[in-house]
């Protein structure tokens, strides 16, 4: 499955070159918390192929074409031929996604104004089905069954109910159904107005004792700038421990629909890294976007700082209120 050729059209603009260094730089860097290209002490396609469980969040601006609102029907299928290849060599995906919001408010067409709350409600239990529907027609074509969980903070938050997820989660798993999470944007007013997916992402690796968290993007992964504003923004290929500095580098999304942004993956890594999962932010806008990673493809690498830490920390550490 890795050989694959064929060229799917693609609406993202192109990656940033990251800057080379050298000698002397590289020699300075190898005291930094963080690497930047080319030196890459844990490769994220080692951390990729040694994982036993994965999560893997995919964004709205990934999913839904922002001109048209319709999802990106070939590129979904490329990313679900990877997470059955995942499978049939004895790894396990969990799937974190957006794109109900999205999918569902062109219900709304000919409004001028932003969506209300209750609108956006609406447009998330439209979306919601048709986003289903999407993942089970591609997965039954791969011989595997899938299964929605629409969650809130409140469900990992509570002990029962956390346990009740984790039980339904194994459930799935056992039978070779493939778990299909979003936010229970319906419901839960907060989550549409401030809430992420990358976060909820985290929460799910910390609960299942992930050995990996994958958030694709639309860049190749953290920058030392915004490379759409500084062309000579350096890739950070690995980091160990977030530090003021680091977070220095993230910046706000601006896409319609995606509630995230470098900020938010930032907190998701902290989450992450602290119970001891590894992730991984990498570009998701090419076909086959877990192939890529396998292969080489340019991406930052978070090194956990800590082993079987299930919800290390309080939850008001982990998940501030926003």
């Amino acid at each position: 499955m890795l050989g694959h050729t064929k060229k799917l059209k693609s609406d993202h603009p192109a990656r940033p070159h990251s800057r080379l260094f050298g000698y002397q730089e590289i020699e300075k860097m190898s005291s930094l918390p963080w690497q930047q290209h080319p030196i890459q002490k844990t490769t994220s396609a080692g951390q990729l192929r040694s994982a036993r469980r994965i999560i893997v969040k995919i964004g709205s601006a990934l999913l839904v074409d922002p001109q048209t609102r319709k999802l990106r029907g070939a590129w979904l299928d490329s990313l679900i031929a990877d997470v059955a290849r995942f499978f049939s060599r004895g790894q396990q995906v969990i799937l974190v996604t957006s794109g109900a919001v999205a999918l569902g408010s062109c219900q709304f067409d000919g409004l001028d104004r932003p969506l209300r709350i209750e609108e956006k409600q609406s447009a998330a239990a439209i979306g919601q089905v048709r986003l289903m529907l999407a993942y089970e027609q591609r997965l039954k074509r791969h011989g595997f069954a899938s299964g929605q969980m629409l969650l809130t903070s409140q469900d990992i938050e509570n002990q029962n109910r956390r346990h009740n997820a984790w039980s339904t989660l194994q459930q799935l798993l056992k039978i070779g159904a493939v778990p299909i999470i979003n936010e229970n944007d319906t419901t839960a007013t907060a989550e549409i107005c401030f809430g992420d997916n990358d976060r909820l992402a985290a929460r799910v690796a910390q609960m299942v004792k992930a050995d990996l968290l994958i958030l694709l993007s639309n860049l190749d992964g953290l920058f030392t700038e915004d490379p759409h504003d500084n062309p000579l923004a350096r890739l950070v290929t690995e980091v160990r421990c977030i530090t003021p500095e680091i977070e220095a580098m993230a910046g706000h999304s601006l896409t319609r629909y995606s509630s995230g942004g470098m900020v938010t993956k930032l907190m998701a890594a902290k989450i992450a890294m602290g119970a001891g999962c590894g992730m991984v932010i990498a570009r998701g806008t090419e076909p086959y976007p877990l192939a890529a990673i396998e292969n080489g493809s340019p991406s930052t690498s978070f090194v956990p700082i800590a082993k079987d830490k299930l919800f290390a920390g309080t939850f008001d550490e982990l998940w501030p209120p926003e």
